[in-house]
């Protein structure tokens, strides 16, 4: 749609990184006044969290992006493998920062799932951002469709084979933008019973997981850049069902949980 914001001469403000940096910002923010609920007890604690969550969620992200899309040798490995305006694999994102989150609590020793509950619903909000970004970017577009809302991008820089510019498509990206903003409504009321004792923590990475598997698994048929896994089944519907498995982990690790985990 708007790969490219702005222009200064050589300067250029990609629309995917604008929206990257809009949705971090709010997003340290709303971490940076939880800190102290989630058993932070100094800034520095709080800074390594946010550096650690950064580097594992983007490079698992970036790492898992290039394993699905790009091989390497390819002119897509090379296009993509250094490249900070896109190449961006959610699931890889939930692997990483998952993987890092355990081994910060037991680091600090503070709750797991206190900890989890609040980075994922951090995590979902700024994917909201994160599909705006895809949207404005043009990667991640659905299939040709001719619903009177399908969008239509004209932009040759638009990441999107150059046979659909000017095609009418279903704005997939959207479709998960609306579907992680009402999420992170509903599980922020979740996470304020947790807050208030009324729930045992891990109910809201649970329901994370679970919500964006689900919708992802529904969402697949509608994208234009999915790759098969096997039969009529896709990678990101595979990812899909591999994330309700794991929101079904932490439910059964939830019940299993004494309270200092």
């Amino acid at each position: 749609m708007f790969p490219v914001l702005l222009e200064f001469g050589p300067l250029r403000l990609f629309g995917y990184g604008a929206a990257i940096a809009l949705g971090g910002v709010l997003t340290f923010r709303v971490m940076w006044l939880r800190r102290a609920r989630i058993g932070l007890k100094d800034d520095e604690s709080y800074w390594a969290l946010l550096n650690g969550l950064l580097l594992s969620g983007f490079g698992g992200g970036h790492l898992l992006y290039l394993a699905e899309y790009a091989r390497p040798g390819t002119p897509e490995f090379r296009q993509y493998a250094l490249s900070l305006s896109a190449g961006y694999s959610v699931f890889g994102g939930f692997i990483g920062a998952s993987l890092f989150v355990v081994l910060f609590a037991r680091w600090k020793k503070i709750p797991v799932l206190r900890l989890a509950d609040t980075v994922f619903w951090c995590a979902l909000f700024a994917h909201v951002f994160g599909r705006l970004g895809c949207f404005l970017a043009g990667c991640c577009y659905g299939r040709p469709t001719s619903l009177p809302w399908g969008i239509t991008f004209h932009d040759p820089r638009a990441m999107l084979p150059p046979s659909l510019l000017g095609v009418p498509l279903h704005p997939t990206q959207l479709y998960e933008a609306v579907g992680n903003a009402l999420f992170a409504a509903a599980l922020w009321r979740v996470l304020r019973a947790s807050d208030e004792g009324r729930l045992a923590p891990g109910l809201v990475v649970a329901g994370h997981f679970a919500a964006y598997g689900a919708m992802r698994f529904a969402l697949e048929p509608l994208r234009g850049d999915t790759l098969p896994l096997a039969g009529a089944l896709t990678v990101g519907q595979g990812l899909g069902l591999g994330l309700l498995a794991a929101s079904g982990a932490v439910l059964v690790w939830r019940r299993r949980c004494t309270p200092s985990c």
